[in-house]
């Protein structure tokens, strides 16, 4: 039976046809697997599933977009296979000459699986067309060369950013803003807080991305998500942060756009300590507050999404211990009324 497939070892050449026998679960013929990739993926049966899953997916995400947005999806998951076929080795080169061990097919499966979940962000959205962009990257960890049996003998960076499809202007302009917040982003556990971007870090991995949380009219609201992890270490951390786009004026919600008068801020701090307390009680380790006042009234720390009150979000080891994960604190859209600016509503809402 011949159908179209597109196969994550040919996507380098494009939409082909290949024959494909009815039992067969990998996304290409696996009587012509000819390197050690494209048999670890006919070899396993759950990396035969992920690859028909990525095939799938990346057929989905493909669908209805223009030339340009087409053209960059296209170069982005060429990008991502000579990756994956880089990213499960220990030396950031293609495997030649030999088989994938168990801890490099449990690799490819997730990063075929990660992958499907970035391609499955390609969505038409309250009539808005988004598409993913991604950069990657594979390093050696000269920390572990010495070590033949290293669970992290690279250090592995993913970003990935949501990109709005369309010729105007205006999506250039919410385009161009993502880039550079990912750029902000993908630096965020960059060594000793400086500033170099985390995908130069040859001894950690991350993985990061932007993607759309939220539609309300003129507001296009954005999950922004870190992870990184220090090979060795106990556990990874992570951050959870929002940029609310607005579509009239081509730029992020600011502080001001949703408060005004003096005391505000103040104000603001004490109803969220008293949220956070009132809905963590115990777990919070909170004697000094001074220390989240910047956080408490930075718009990227809040959620807009509930209609009944202003949703702040702390990060892992802010107001509570690590395994407790990133608390919340809701105060009232009524607590917090005297403090609201004339276009609160209008962000709330997105008129």
């Amino acid at each position: 039976m011949l159908r179209v497939t597109l196969s994550t070892a040919l996507l380098l050449a494009g939409f082909s046809l290949v024959p494909i026998s009815s039992g067969q679960a990998a996304s290409f013929d696996c009587s012509k697997a000819g390197t050690p990739f494209e048999h670890a993926i006919c070899d396993s049966a759950d990396l035969s599933t992920a690859d028909e899953r990525l095939a799938k997916t990346y057929a989905t995400a493909v669908g209805g977009l223009s030339e340009t947005a087409l053209d960059a999806l296209r170069t982005s998951q060429r990008e991502w296979l000579d990756y994956a076929q880089r990213a499960c080795t220990r030396n950031a080169e293609p495997l030649a000459g030999s088989n994938y061990d168990e801890r490099g097919v449990s690799c490819l499966g997730d990063l075929f699986d990660s992958r499907s979940d970035v391609l499955e962000t390609s969505r038409m959205i309250n009539g808005l067309r988004f598409y993913p962009v991604a950069e990657f990257s594979a390093l050696p960890d000269p920390a572990e060369a010495a070590n033949p049996d290293s669970n992290w003998p690279l250090a592995l960076h993913e970003l990935s950013l949501v990109q709005l499809d369309g010729d105007e202007d205006s999506s250039k302009v919410f385009n161009d803003l993502v880039r550079a917040e990912g750029e902000l982003i993908s630096g965020v556990f960059a060594p000793q807080g400086g500033a170099e971007r985390v995908e130069d870090d040859t001894s950690s991995d991350s993985t990061n991305s932007i993607t759309v949380d939220d539609i309300s009219g003129n507001r296009i609201s954005l999950l922004a998500n870190t992870y990184w992890f220090g090979h060795g270490a106990a556990h990874g951390n992570y951050t959870i942060s929002y940029r609310h786009y607005l579509k009239d004026k081509q730029r992020f919600v600011e502080a001001q756009d949703v408060f005004s008068g003096k005391g505000w801020q103040k104000a603001l701090l004490t109803l969220a300590v008293e949220a956070a307390k009132a809905e963590h009680g115990d777990n919070l380790m909170l004697d000094d507050t001074s220390y989240i006042a910047e956080s408490v009234i930075d718009p990227s720390r809040w959620d807009l999404s509930d209609p009944y009150g202003l949703v702040i979000q702390f990060q892992p080891y802010e107001i509570s211990a690590y395994a407790y994960g990133a608390p919340t604190a809701r105060v009232s859209w009524e607590a917090l009324a005297p403090y609201l600016a004339d276009t609160a509503d209008s962000i709330r809402y997105g008129f």
